[in-house]
């Protein structure tokens, strides 16, 4: 398990404890999301992206809500952008592969006119 910082978020605590998923898991626990808040997704209305900080990346930087985002901690560097460039080739979700340094966190997040890059 990895213990990321809590943070609180529209006055919401955040989980600070994730399992550590292999790539399969990662994908099904990411799908199992998506299709559970849009039964038939827009891919291209979601985006993919890994990070070694995910409440920085996702919640400051990318304003994603936290009903409409998830994040999963995975086993390596290789696991994280196995995963996302999965997302964006197979499914066409919207991301820009990076992640910056030895990122092993995955998250993705509905797109909104809120949020940075906004629902286009």
């Amino acid at each position: 398990m990895i213990r990321s910082q809590n943070q609180v978020k529209g006055g919401r605590a955040m989980s600070s404890i994730f399992d550590i998923l292999g790539r399969d898991a990662a994908i099904g626990r990411i799908l199992g999301f998506i299709q559970s808040a849009e039964p038939t997704p827009t891919w291209s209305g979601w985006y993919i992206g890994i990070t070694n900080d995910p409440n920085r990346r996702l919640y400051e930087e990318h304003s994603a809500s936290v009903s409409g985002s998830i994040v999963v901690a995975v086993e390596s560097e290789a696991v994280a952008r196995s995963v996302e460039k999965f997302f964006i080739e197979i499914y066409g979700m919207a991301g820009n592969p990076g992640g910056g340094d030895a990122p092993r966190f995955v998250y993705a997040f509905k797109m909104g006119p809120d949020t940075n890059p906004p629902l286009r």
